[in-house]
């Protein structure tokens, strides 16, 4: 479940430094089907806003009966490295097992804290490194700014490891969802081992690149398509036609 959020894979392409639109703040709700023998609706919620000091936090929340899941990721806009990550929290439990996460990013080193269940360790990171929500974050915004470009890489801190999150376009087209019709980017996520598809993404051309869909490709006995049911963007409820 939610293994949507870790769209690993390996890729040709570095994504260049251009200047970013302006970020826009929004609320959004997700569903998806997990499968234990029967089926368990899961509901999640995602947040981006901006604190009085000038960082950005994105936030994500799941719960239902036998798990919740937290992620925050804690970031600034910088003019030369666009997104700039400070901090990712992860907080899960799951039938009563907690477990937890943090990446402390040291950007004056090029180093990070890998901080889990308090056992803490560094590690060096290359130019631009994400966290794993940030990077998310920064694809939409990337596509905003080079719609030409047809594949994007992000290396993301995670686990003690950089890890290689490739994403190849498809081309445009018209989704049916539960807020109407909407114009999408299609993608393609690529596993970080193979260079072989491992999930479908579909963005919200419209409305700032915002998540709509994601499908497995080899569809597990666990893993449904997530899908966005309703969203908010800069005050304003996102519609199709």
């Amino acid at each position: 479940m939610l293994k949507w959020i870790l769209l690993l894979t390996l890729g040709l392409l570095a994504v260049p430094s251009f200047a970013l639109p302006p970020l826009t703040p929004y609320q959004a709700t997700y569903k998806t089907t997990y499968k234990l023998g029967f089926n368990i609706d899961v509901e999640a919620e995602r947040a981006l806003s901006q604190n009085s000091n000038g960082e950005w936090v994105l936030d994500f929340r799941a719960q239902n009966w036998f798990a919740r899941i937290q992620q925050t990721s804690t970031f600034l806009l910088d003019p030369d490295t666009e997104f700039k990550p400070l901090l990712y929290r992860r907080y899960q439990r799951v039938f009563g097992k907690t477990k937890e996460q943090q990446v402390i990013f040291h950007w004056d080193q090029h180093r990070v804290t890998n901080d889990i269940d308090n056992k803490p360790w560094k590690m060096d990171i290359p130019p631009g490194t994400q966290d794993l929500l940030s990077y998310q974050l920064k694809l939409r915004y990337n596509l905003l700014e080079n719609p030409k470009q047809k594949q994007f890489q992000y290396p993301v801190a995670d686990g003690g490891k950089i890890k290689y999150f490739t994403f190849r376009v498809v081309g445009e087209e018209i989704l049916q969802t539960p807020m109407g019709k909407l114009n999408t980017i299609k993608l393609e996520s690529l596993r970080h081992s193979k260079m072989d598809v491992e999930h479908l993404v579909w963005l919200a051309k419209d409305w700032d690149n915002l998540l709509l869909r994601i499908e497995p490709v080899r569809r597990k006995d666990k893993e449904e398509p997530v899908i966005l049911v309703k969203a908010m963007l800069a005050g304003e409820k996102v519609k199709g036609f």
